[in-house]
C-alpha cells in the first residue's frame, strides 16, 4: 500500500493565461461600459423612431397650442416629427463611457441656453406632459424593463466570455 497520494493537474497553463485574460478585463471594464452605452443609445433610437417611452407607453402629442405655433413660425411647412421638430436634440444623443461608468445623455438647450430640453421632455412641466426619453421613473432614476434586460444580458455576455 502507498503512503502517499500523487495528482497531476495538465493544462495549468492554459489555465494561468485564461485567469490572466480575465483579471486584465476585470480591472479595465471600459469595453463592457462602452457596449452598454451603445444599448442604452440604441434603445434611445428606437423610442425616437417608435415614439414611446422606456415602459412602450406612447408619448403624449403635441398640444393644439404647439402644433399651431410650429406652424406658423414654420411658414406651414410641416417640420420633423414629435420631439424631432429640427433633429437637434436627437442628434445630440451621446455616450461616454471609462472603467467605472457609463453616461449617454443630449446637449440640447433652450435658446438662451436656460433650460435642457431633453430633461424637460424626461420630467415634464406644469404645461408640458412628460414624454420618457431614458428613464422609466426620473424620481426614482430606474430603466424601463427592456433596458434593464439589455443591460443584464451584455453583462452576463462579457462574464461568459471572461474565460473565452
Amino acid at each position: 500500500m502507498a503512503d502517499f497520494l500523487s495528482i497531476e493537474v495538465t493544462g495549468a497553463d492554459e489555465l494561468r493565461v485564461a485567469l490572466a485574460g480575465a483579471l486584465r478585463k476585470l480591472q479595465n471594464p471600459r469595453d463592457l461600459m462602452v457596449s452598454l452605452g451603445a444599448i442604452l443609445e440604441g434603445n434611445i433610437e428606437r423610442r425616437f423612431d417608435r415614439k414611446r417611452d422606456p415602459d412602450g407607453q406612447a408619448w403624449a402629442p403635441l398640444a393644439d397650442s404647439t402644433k399651431a405655433r410650429y406652424a406658423a413660425e414654420d411658414d406651414g411647412a410641416r417640420r420633423g416629427t414629435l420631439l424631432q421638430r429640427t433633429g437637434q436634440m436627437r442628434n445630440s444623443l451621446t455616450a461616454n463611457a471609462g472603467d467605472d461608468y457609463v453616461e449617454v445623455g443630449m446637449n440640447r438647450l433652450t435658446t438662451g441656453g436656460a433650460w435642457s430640453i431633453p430633461l424637460l421632455h424626461e420630467t415634464g412641466t406644469e404645461h408640458m406632459p412628460r414624454r420618457g426619453i431614458f428613464l422609466a421613473d426620473p424620481k426614482a432614476g430606474t430603466l424601463g424593463r427592456s433596458d434593464e434586460a439589455d443591460l443584464q444580458a451584455e453583462l452576463v455576455a462579457f462574464m461568459d466570455g471572461l474565460f473565452g
